[in-house]
């Protein structure tokens, strides 16, 4: 009787042992594992979108800073240029007030020496006059109240003075005081005396 192992080789057949754990043990020697750090493609894709987008907010906010450290400067530059102009403004309107104040102490030194009225009448007509115009020059106008119609906006009335004429009534009868505007800006209202309407029927009612 031949051995078995020479039945096997004139048979022409061979088993195949497909029992799972046989056919897993296979595979683990056939098939290679993948590298741990291998990511699915659609991973790896949104991994790239974040260290994009991360990338591009970085971006953003370096630029932002930028534009927030030039505004600052350009701010500072801003308030540095309408500091020097306000002290040039300064400059310019007390060297027009300083000769006005050199001739009131002349006036005074004049009037205490000399005891000259006339003269020191005339040196303060001259200091009003000077004053006058160098407040015009700077753009400062003095409010013309007296003739027209009383104006709460520049006007203040300090007396009231009863008329029977209805043309007269609300009329600025005398500036008691001087007001003045700067363009548009009022500075100082003008102080008056109004003219009102007499209302007999309100007088009438009075008496009773």
């Amino acid at each position: 009787m031949a051995n078995e192992p020479d039945r096997e080789k004139t048979s022409g057949f061979t088993v195949k042992d497909r029992r799972h754990w046989a056919v897993e043990g296979e595979q683990d020697h056939t098939d290679a594992a993948p590298p741990e750090d291998q990511l699915p493609s659609y991973v790896e894709e949104l991994k790239n979108q974040a260290e994009e987008k991360d990338q591009r907010l970085r971006e953003y906010i370096a630029a932002f800073k930028a534009k927030t450290a030039e505004n600052d400067e350009f701010r500072l530059r801003l308030q540095r240029e309408n500091e020097t102009r306000l002290d040039q403004f300064k400059a310019n309107l007390f060297a027009q007030i300083t000769p006005i104040l050199d001739n009131l102490k002349r006036a005074a030194e004049a009037a205490e020496t000399g005891g000259d009225f006339d003269s020191l009448k005339q040196g303060i007509r001259m200091i009003v006059e000077q004053f006058s115009q160098n407040l015009e020059a700077n753009g400062v106008e003095p409010i013309r109240a007296k003739g027209r119609k009383f104006n709460p906006k520049t006007d203040e009335a300090c007396m009231t003075v009863a008329t029977t004429d209805p043309e007269q009534d609300n009329l600025v009868l005398e500036e008691l005081e001087s007001g003045y505007m700067f363009g548009e800006k009022l500075i100082k209202p003008v102080k008056v005396k109004v003219a009102k309407m007499n209302d007999p029927a309100a007088s009438g009612r009075g008496i009773r």
